[in-house]
């Protein structure tokens, strides 16, 4: 019996390529280019994405609003005079506290 050979053709380089050899597996099927022009293509992709970490919590209200807890803090007014003051949730400034954010 003969084996049978499967083969492929390359979008890209419109060449017939032996598809166990030259091709990527891509779930149950095989990429339609082969890998050297796969590789290629992966080059062309925008690589624009950059990680910038976003203020989070304390971090995230205006430089005057956390000068003016702060100074609250250190002068002794109530957490929850200031969470009144500033429009803060009480327990949001308790946590804030707790994690030495706010000394």
């Amino acid at each position: 019996m003969e084996e049978e050979r499967s083969v492929k053709l390359c979008r890209k380089c419109n060449v017939v390529k032996d598809l166990h050899n030259d091709y990527y597996k891509a779930g149950k099927g095989f990429q339609k280019y082969c890998i050297p022009c796969h590789n290629e293509k992966r080059f062309e992709y925008p690589h624009t994405y950059k990680y910038e970490k976003r203020p989070k919590g304390f971090s995230k209200l205006p430089e005057e609003t956390r000068k003016n807890i702060l100074y609250d803090v250190k002068v002794r007014i109530n957490y929850k005079e200031i969470a009144e003051k500033y429009n803060i949730k009480y327990q949001t400034l308790l946590c804030w506290k707790r994690k030495g954010l706010i000394v």
